[in-house]
């Protein structure tokens, strides 16, 4: 036998762990100061925390220099199609995160009837803007309950771990009628169908029930510019469903239900809702944003009295960097403002048209001189910046510079600037938003930082061709963590893993013990980094269909 052999078996028959990450700097998840040591995993757990003689790992990694920490755990991502072309959920899985939650917003896949399944992709596509033809190539529906969809998500190949929502809209639609349940709420016998399905839903292994409320201002259209069925339903159906968690006392529940409208009587309702299920809320969103430095802090007043009383809702924060670049020929970002909507639901010739519209134009004019108005899409149209004029030479000279920047310039109103660029490209002039949440430490750390808000929200696997917010563990480790030191390693992954799970429920992992589950990042923190505004394009989707990646 060849030396070589001979060394391989006897380290295989000395092999007390299936993996030994040696000598890495621990950071557990439990806010323990951080400690050298090596990690011994057998069949998927940790087996030891400590000192490992060396040999004794099937496979060995020299983590010296390095963190040692749990994986990341996001639990608000829009993965529902793309695990089936991607099992690690790029980018979250390139980041670190070994969980996420599906689902979110009341959006998804199941239940549906064999009938509804090119209305459930066209919603999926207009409501959070994964490619039609990449779901119409990828997904075999094979399903039609939830815990049909179950069964498949378990059979399909996974990297990460998933937890499932029992998504509202397809149970609207299931139990009511898409027209149904778009105009009246459910009656008596409907309800006891859905609190009968979400028991099943239950029973198969979903974490919850999530859907938003919000009215006739979300951006979250239907595919003909109306309403989601949850935004306009009676808040009934919600206080439904929640008896069914009060009466099994598990899950949890996502909600993005306030708005500048109604927030009194959102935040009215949301109480209700904690109150009768008993369980943890997520509340969307809790966001900080640079030029209205107190968006988030309401909110977090709110929040705060809540637990004073004794109800579980936290924040689900929106604690990343993150930018938006796209064109007027796809996006409907601006859905909230029914004058945009009513560009984005338009034909390509219609769109060209209203460009040139007077009566249009000056609607426009007025929402964006209302700032908290055009934050219903993604900010006023002077702080967006040229990336690409796809034009003529006279507005390619301003590439680089924001709307507003321009219309000084050439010494006129920043909405007509944007119209004559955005025309004068046929629609494929590419702007760029500043970072959406803040780009100021302090401001940002207000959320990140607070006990009851739960950093993230990458929104994973959704608006695809228009921004990739996975990457915001790595963006925080080196902006926040290394950089500005304004949350210690400690904290910083005790509030990306083991609070997240704490919330979730989820009892098998987020730390790094003795008897959890496997799920470890290792990353050197000198070396990490992210760039602002530079995605790649990547044309790495079925139906030959691309994305941008961070």
């Amino acid at each position: 036998m060849p030396p070589a052999a001979a060394d391989d078996r006897a380290q295989s028959t000395r092999a007390q762990y299936d993996l030994v990450i040696r000598s890495g700097s621990v950071v557990d998840g439990t806010r323990f100061p951080k400690f050298v040591a090596d990690v011994g995993v057998k069949n998927g757990k940790v087996a030891k925390v400590g000192r490992i003689e060396p040999g004794l790992g099937a496979k060995e990694i020299d983590a010296t220099g390095f963190i040692v920490a749990p994986g990341f755990i996001d639990l608000h991502t829009h993965y529902d199609a793309q695990v089936h072309w991607d099992p690690y959920c790029s980018g979250s899985g390139w980041h670190g995160f070994t969980t996420v939650g599906m689902g979110n917003c009341g959006f998804g896949f199941a239940p549906c009837k064999a009938e509804d399944r090119e209305r459930a992709m066209l919603m999926m596509e207009n409501t959070e803007q994964v490619p039609l033809k990449s779901m119409r190539a990828a997904l075999p529906w094979t399903w039609e309950t939830f815990p049909d969809w179950m069964a498949h998500l378990r059979q399909i190949p996974k990297g990460i771990n998933m937890l499932m929502f029992m998504p509202m809209n397809p149970l609207l639609i299931y139990v009511m009628g898409v027209k149904a349940a778009k105009s009246r709420p459910a009656t008596s016998a409907e309800r006891a169908e859905m609190r009968r399905l979400l028991h099943e839903a239950m029973d198969a292994g979903a974490c919850g029930f999530a859907f938003s409320n919000l009215g006739d201002v979300n951006l979250h259209r239907d595919f003909d510019g109306s309403p989601m069925p949850s935004d306009t339903m009676d808040f009934e159906e919600a206080v439904n469903l929640a008896s069914v968690l009060r009466e099994r006392d598990e899950g949890f529940i996502q909600i993005q239900a306030e708005n500048t409208e109604s927030q009194k009587e959102a935040r009215r309702r949301e109480e209700e809702l904690a109150r009768i299920s008993g369980r943890p809320i997520l509340h969307n969103i809790v966001q900080p944003i640079d030029f209205v430095p107190d968006f988030h802090r309401s909110a977090i007043r709110w929040i705060e009295e809540m637990h004073a009383k004794g109800l579980q809702i936290f924040g689900q924060g929106v604690t990343n960097r993150f930018w938006v670049e796209f064109t007027m020929h796809e996006t409907n970002l601006w859905d909230g403002i029914p004058t945009f909507r009513r560009f984005s639901v338009a034909s390509e010739s219609e769109k060209m048209q209203l460009l040139r519209d007077a009566a249009w134009v000056a609607e426009a004019r007025t929402c964006n001189n209302d700032r908290s108005v055009m934050y219903s899409g993604v900010g006023p149209l002077d702080t967006l910046r040229l990336k690409r004029a796809n034009s003529n030479a006279h507005w390619a000279r301003y590439e680089g510079c924001t709307i507003g920047e321009i219309a000084k310039s050439e010494q006129c109103d920043a909405i007509d600037v944007f119209c004559d660029i955005v025309h004068s490209s046929a629609l494929k002039a590419i702007l760029v938003t500043p970072s959406v949440p803040s780009t100021d430490p302090d401001l940002m750390m207000e959320a990140l930082g607070h006990p009851l808000v739960l950093p993230g929200s990458s929104d994973g696997g959704a608006h695809v061709k228009f921004f990739s917010g996975a990457g915001y563990s790595t963006d925080l480790l080196g902006w926040l963590v290394r950089d500005e030191k304004k949350i210690s390693l400690e904290e910083f992954h005790y509030r990306m893993s083991t609070f997240q799970a704490r919330v979730a429920g989820i009892t098998d992992r987020g730390t790094i013990e003795e008897g959890m589950a496997a799920d470890i990042v290792v990353y050197d923190l000198e070396k990490i980094a992210h760039k602002l505004f530079d995605y790649e394009f990547a044309r790495d989707l079925p139906g030959d269909e691309w994305r941008l990646v961070d």
